[in-house]
């Protein structure tokens, strides 16, 4: 059913009966009954998260827990020779050393390029990284202005016109309270007149009966 096909029949600008405490009472009692009546949701079974990835299974399972996370393994920064015992033997310890060194130097000067491109081109991106935040936010801020004055505009359309069907609703409650006050004061009338016509055939019987006599 499209919106303009949808009748409403909700006039919350006019209607005072939810006002009323027995009335809103039947209300939440219509509402308690009609959500028994509706069925259970279904629950999803339980789905394993990340089952094909497994560090981040185990970070989650982690999180899950409520475990800290690991200290910072700061020993692969180190830079430091062969124990006394590996200096003159052990050639794989010497490797390993200069492995590291040359790991440390490649980290230290990819660090040194790093810092040179910030210091040149840091403060222009972070200026246009700002200019485009405050394009997005005043964007958004328009945006949010023209929504709550359309729904404002449309609170004030719909109040008018609740407030003017309100006038023609009250003029025919009243001329229907008016119909039914009049045909009740009808058969009261045509009750009275029943019962006075009843009463005169039974004197006019009463009458006949004397006369003939």
């Amino acid at each position: 059913m499209s919106h303009s096909d949808a009748i409403l029949d909700s006039l919350p600008y006019i209607d005072k009966e939810y006002d009323d405490p027995i009335a809103r009472e039947q209300v939440l009692g219509l509402i308690q009954e009609e959500m028994e009546r509706m069925p259970p949701p279904i629950i999803p079974k339980g789905t394993s998260m990340f089952k094909n990835n497994e560090i981040l299974r185990k970070e989650y399972e982690r999180v899950r827990a409520g475990n800290a996370l690991p200290p910072f393994d700061v020993e692969r920064y180190k830079l430091e020779a062969p124990s006394d015992s590996d200096i003159v033997k052990d050639v794989d310890a010497w490797k390993r050393a200069a492995d590291n060194a040359a790991s440390q130097l490649e980290h230290q000067g990819m660090r040194m390029e790093n810092l040179e491109l910030l210091q040149n081109f840091g403060a222009n991106a972070w200026k246009l990284s700002n200019y485009q935040k405050e394009s997005l936010l005043a964007s958004i801020e328009n945006a949010t202005r023209r929504y709550e004055e359309e729904g404002t505009h449309l609170n004030k359309e719909r109040k008018y016109e609740q407030t003017e069907a309100g006038i023609k609703l009250r003029d025919l409650e009243e001329r229907w309270n008016e119909g039914v006050r009049q045909c009740i004061e009808i058969q009261v009338a045509n009750s009275q007149l029943k019962y006075e016509i009843e009463a005169l055939e039974k004197q006019l019987e009463k009458t006949s009966q004397v006369s003939e006599k």
